[in-house]
């Protein structure tokens, strides 16, 4: 992919994720094209097209992925449609950015990184954006210079304002917790080894299937815990932090405030209503560092197929913990040298 060539991006799922990352390929991210667009609500697909300008519409996900003319891919569609049309980009040889989960199950994910080995390349990049969230990157650059001493605990909060009735936790884990359990690998840089899980209904109104908070306790290598809360009804707002506790003092992300509001005898910070908002900045680095990566041709600096591979074998640990109420260890299997 020649740098004086825009490159040509594909995007499949135009809801709010899909859409949110047509917008800024084409208003923020410098040497791409948006060149077609897929989604199964074609109500959608022409509100996405409108903001993106000449693009081409697709009335099937496949013709996109294999019209010579998109040179790569962003998959934004529903979490069960991911392992299908990423594994039709590699049989391709087409670069992908897929949003978590890279499958739905921990038999497809390992489809995926055997299709991936077999394809001789680094092709698929996984949307973990908070590796590229300004706040969670001082974190890590705090930890990585040892201002703090050998980082021991993580402790992570992601809150979300609502959620439908009737969610149970196996959902949560699975297309949630995905982020926390990929940030507690990624700050204290060791494997997960053993997790515990709680759940609770937090209002008489939820069904008694409903688990809408969860505390996810992880035992890492090297000695490291982890502590997350997930909270998806707190009603408040959307608002996720972290912080690293180590040998000589801790680091942990301030909220990204851009004003200070003074009024009836108060003093406040507005709260983000949802994600979108709130990792803004991440995902416009996070699509520059991808579009780089391609045209540059080097490795992709964020998560790869691996560890989204991982993350699901530590949600599938999750589950059965919450499941036994009891702790279970997850099978650790050694890195391929291809993801080293």
């Amino acid at each position: 992919m020649s740098p004086s060539q825009p490159l040509t991006v594909g995007i499949i799922g135009t809801g709010g994720m899909g859409t949110r990352h047509a917008v800024n390929l084409r208003r923020l991210v410098g040497g791409v094209q948006v060149a077609g667009l897929y989604d199964a609500d074609a109500g959608r697909l022409h509100q996405a097209a409108a903001l993106c300008g000449g693009v081409t519409l697709y009335d099937d996900p496949q013709r996109l992925v294999q019209d010579p003319g998109i040179q790569a891919v962003v998959i934004a569609s529903p979490d069960d449609t991911h392992v299908e049309y990423v594994l039709e980009c590699l049989r391709l040889g087409k670069p992908v950015l897929c949003e978590k989960p890279l499958a739905t199950s921990v038999a497809d994910a390992e489809r995926v990184i055997s299709a991936e080995i077999s394809s001789g390349k680094r092709l698929i990049s996984l949307g973990f954006m908070r590796r590229f969230d300004p706040q969670h990157a001082a974190v890590y650059q705090a930890a990585r210079s040892g201002q703090i001493g050998r980082p021991l605990l993580y402790k992570g909060v992601h809150r979300n304002a609502s959620i439908p009735y009737d969610v149970s936790g196996e959902v949560i884990l699975t297309n949630s917790a995905g982020h926390d359990i990929d940030a507690a690998r990624w700050l204290l840089g060791q494997q997960v080894q053993e997790v515990y899980v709680r759940g609770v209904r937090s209002r008489a109104a939820f069904s008694e299937n409903t688990r809408d908070l969860l505390l996810i306790q992880l035992a890492l290598s090297g000695g490291c815990l982890a502590a997350i809360e997930v909270f998806v009804a707190a009603q408040y707002g959307y608002e996720v932090s972290a912080e690293l506790v180590g040998e000589q003092g801790s680091a942990a992300t301030l909220q990204p405030d851009f004003a200070l509001l003074r009024r009836a005898g108060q003093r406040s910070h507005p709260i983000p209503g949802e994600w979108l908002e709130r990792f803004q900045q991440a995902y416009v680095a996070e699509l520059c560092a991808w579009v780089t990566s391609l045209q540059a041709g080097e490795r992709f600096p964020g998560a790869s197929a691996w560890d989204g591979y991982l993350a699901l074998l530590i949600t599938a640990a999750c589950i059965r913990s919450l499941r036994s109420g009891l702790p279970e260890a997850v099978g650790q299997p050694d890195t391929p040298a291809f993801y080293t």
